[in-house]
């Protein structure tokens, strides 16, 4: 049977369980509870976006299977509560988007630097770390080296896009994009407050990342 299914099935089925665990958190919202039927969907969701790079003709590397685990790993830790869970989901995402560096760094072409519309994107990045990082407390060091690393994938993604430039890099530099927005509105639930719509926001945006990243591998 696993012979007879392709990479769009398992998108498919990424949307229908993201669209359940998105609707746990709009319920937990209303009620102030959120369904335990969630503990399931959330890493459900990311690993059926990541089933779907291990049946596409071109096979995965090993580097972006790792990236996918390790935000599996970073799904799970994130969905409990406190700064220890917190930093062990920072750390997996950490890890993950080592992989991510080095898989996109490893389709440019040529020697090259990144396009130049990306300084607005480091701008931004330093505008908002300089006004997160007071708010971090315990965890200033962590949160600004996964904010340099963040800022690395998106480069690479770039520069991967600028040499290579074709519908692959482009999903890729989308997804990376959208990552960044993803972890700035994660970041600003986290460390100034929740607010309406954050966890719906925030699961709809990395899901999208991740599934425009392994869209961009299916060959």
């Amino acid at each position: 049977m696993l012979a007879t299914l392709q990479p769009i099935h398992f998108l498919c089925a990424s949307v229908v369980s993201g669209l359940l665990a998105i609707g746990c958190e709009v319920i937990a919202e209303r009620r102030g509870r959120r369904p335990v039927l969630f503990l399931l969907l959330k890493p459900l969701t990311s690993a059926m976006i990541a089933g779907s790079l291990l049946v596409a003709a071109q096979a995965p590397t090993t580097l972006l299977l790792a990236a996918f685990v390790f935000a599996i790993v970073g799904d799970i830790a994130l969905m409990f509560d406190g700064d220890k869970a917190f930093l062990a989901g920072l750390s997996s995402f950490f890890v993950a988007h080592l992989a991510f560096v080095a898989e996109f760094a490893g389709t440019i072409t040529n020697p090259s630097r990144p396009p130049v519309w990306t300084l607005a994107f480091v701008a931004y990045a330093v505008l908002f770390f300089r006004w997160l990082l007071p708010r971090t407390g315990p965890l200033k060091l962590p949160t600004l080296a996964y904010g340099i690393v963040l800022t690395l994938m998106v480069l690479a993604a770039a520069t991967a896009y600028r040499t290579l430039p074709g519908p692959a890099s482009a999903l890729a530099l989308a997804g990376a994009l959208v990552f960044g927005l993803s972890d700035s509105v994660l970041a600003v639930r986290q460390f100034v407050g929740p607010y309406r719509g954050a966890q719906p926001l925030i699961l709809g945006s990395y899901w999208l990342a991740i599934g425009l990243i392994a869209i961009s591998r299916w060959g």
